[in-house]
């Protein structure tokens, strides 16, 4: 049976219908040319709020009226600004009045809030787990970075340990009247020196840079397990209500 509720928005629902053959009714790849939005993300956006999307079946395709297109825009744009489905749905129920469809060839009430909750849930997973995701990526883009800074360093490092040991045997041979070309040398070790010592502290501040990344990976790979352990929590909690919910 239906709770009051129930009934009023029924009414509701009958009398707009009464009111509305007059308007123009769009199906939802008509929405899509208007909107911009993909099909399949239009149908999808359809299904996840179809609670405040008014609809009629004309032969085997749902129409809806033109005052739906402005809410699918306000769906885009609230995903646009980063919010997941539960806060979208929220803000939507403050901003347009929820609607219910009653078919006759509906079996049972009471499974509608199940679907309703399955999609949300499965929705805000998806952008969570994406977000992660890309968080992921972003990290290891990072690291791979620093990793190839540290082995050209490396290769500096070691053309000049060579460099200067070529330089230590040159010295040791026969003193010749080479002063020009040792002043040139000199030269050249000088500004070496220098360039080891900037690779140093280029060295030291890439090794400090690593050791942030290494933290941030890991308070990400915390809350990451954090995450997971909410969602097995978020399911059991939707499951014992999809349970309860069952006549």
């Amino acid at each position: 049976m239906l709770d009051c509720c129930s009934i009023r928005l029924f009414h509701s629902h009958v009398d707009h219908e009464l009111t509305d053959y007059t308007m123009k009714w769009l199906s939802v790849a008509e929405i899509s040319k208007i909107t911009m939005i993909p099909a399949p993300t239009a149908r999808r956006y359809a299904s996840l709020f179809k609670e405040y999307l008014s609809c009629r079946k004309m032969g085997r395709v749902t129409k809806y009226p033109e005052s739906a297109v402005e809410i699918f825009k306000r769906i885009v744009s609230l995903y646009n600004d980063g919010l997941v489905t539960t806060e979208i749905e929220e803000i939507l129920r403050s901003e347009f009045p929820r609607t219910i469809e009653i078919s006759s060839t509906e079996r049972s009430v009471a499974s509608q809030p199940s679907m309703n909750i399955q999609a949300e849930l499965s929705g805000a997973f998806a952008d969570m787990m994406a977000n992660m995701t890309k968080s992921l990526e972003m990290v290891a883009n990072q690291k791979s970075i620093i990793d190839e800074q540290r082995e050209d360093i490396y290769k500096l490092k070691k053309a000049f340990v060579l460099l200067a040991r070529s330089q230590k045997k040159i010295k040791a041979l026969p003193q010749l009247d080479i002063s020009s070309i040792t002043e040139g040398y000199d030269e050249r070790t000088c500004a070496l020196e220098q360039k080891d010592v900037e690779l140093e502290e280029v060295t030291s501040e890439l090794s400090q840079e690593n050791s942030n990344l290494r933290n941030k990976v890991e308070v990400m790979e915390a809350e990451l397990v954090r995450l997971r352990r909410d969602r097995r929590e978020m399911e059991n909690y939707f499951l014992d209500k999809i349970k309860r919910l069952k006549p």
